[in-house]
């Protein structure tokens, strides 16, 4: 029990917190002039539809009681946003003229309405009265400690998936790597990520993509376990990798992707549909080439795109013929068996 006590009593000294209730309108301020960073590099990306964020205000407007905001404060005096960042963008895009409320469920006579709109009784209720308490981890501190209530408060409500909480567990140079390379203009094309907007943009799967490959590249013939949890541990292993070994991991993804794009062009990633191509990437496919271009050597590679036509052909004469193929790219294909399966099959279309 010693223990335990002695593990209550450092909690308690290393989590200082400060709790306040302030107004709107200072809480947007604070936004739009940096002063509250929305963006830390562990905080999900973009969700909230301007239709969320209406509703949003409209509980303002009912004086519907709204959960605290998380901010940590900074050794520069700045906040972070640890959680409540879509209500902070919200408020300041309401606050800011940038939103116009819609489909209300409530208040109709708002429907369509900018801030600026409203009746001044209630422009100045929202710059002066405390609506939004706001509950701030102050710099005294301990720094991990802003990363563990992360993902305790996003344990509740709107959950992250797998790649949204490795983007706060094993923070560090390969994480920043992996979202370097994320934004690689065919992977996002592939993916159709045309904006911050785009669902495949604000559900990480570009920066996952990139983290299967990096998996896969390394550790394609050491597991025998589930490709979520490989990719978990090789987070975790590499997390402070050294600059070589980074260098090694972005070289080894540009020449996949830039092979794969050479050789398969826009059938990359998809599987056939009548006499062209699913507009749709499957992973199972992006695993099997990507990594089949990682396996081949660069007079191999060269061979294969000079010959693209008939890998191409390859390609489509596996998925209609090979049904253990068509298996491992589209069922159950993340297990290790079906995924040395479809990277072999592709890998042989290449070096034949």
């Amino acid at each position: 029990m010693s223990d335990l006590l002695e593990e209550f009593r450092r909690a308690q000294a290393d989590l200082v917190i400060q709790t306040s209730d302030l107004p709107l309108g200072a809480l947007a301020g604070m936004v739009d002039e940096g002063a509250i960073d929305l963006q830390p590099g562990f905080q999900r990306r973009e969700r909230w539809k301007p239709e969320k964020q209406s509703a949003l205000i409209e509980s303002f407007l009912l004086n519907v009681p709204v959960p605290p905001i998380y901010l940590s404060e900074e050794r520069d005096g700045t906040f972070t946003a640890i959680d409540g960042k879509q209500r902070l963008r919200a408020v300041t895009d309401f606050m800011t003229g940038q939103l116009r409320l819609r489909q209300l469920d409530r208040i109709r006579s708002a429907e369509g309405i900018h801030f600026q709109d409203l009746p001044s009784e209630i422009q100045n209720s929202f710059r002066l009265r405390p609506f939004l308490r706001v509950v701030t981890l102050l710099k005294q501190t301990a720094p991990s400690l802003k990363y563990e209530v992360f993902l305790r408060l996003n344990r509740g409500g709107e959950r992250l998936n797998a790649q949204e909480i490795r983007n706060v567990a094993y923070r560090g140079p390969l994480n920043d790597l992996i979202y370097e390379l994320a934004q690689n203009d065919f992977l996002r094309e592939r993916l159709k990520i045309t904006s911050k907007s785009s669902s495949a943009y604000r559900e990480m799967y570009d920066a996952e993509y990139v983290l299967r490959f990096l998996t896969l590249s390394r550790q394609l013939d050491d597991f025998s376990g589930s490709l979520v949890n490989e990719m978990d541990r090789f987070m975790r292993e590499h997390q402070d990798a050294s600059d070589a070994t980074l260098g090694e991991f972005r070289q080894r993804f540009l020449r996949a992707i830039e092979g794969v794009e050479a050789v398969w062009h826009d059938a990359a990633f998809k599987r056939p549909e009548g006499d062209g191509w699913r507009d749709q990437a499957l992973a199972g496919m992006y695993d099997a080439q990507m990594i089949a271009v990682d396996q081949s050597t660069d007079a191999q590679l060269e061979n294969a795109i000079n010959n693209n036509a008939a890998v191409i052909y390859g390609t489509r004469y596996l998925f209609e013929n090979d049904e253990d193929f068509d298996k491992a790219v589209r069922t159950g294909t993340n297990t290790p068996a079906r995924i040395r399966y479809r990277v072999d099959a592709i890998h042989t279309l290449m070096v034949n």
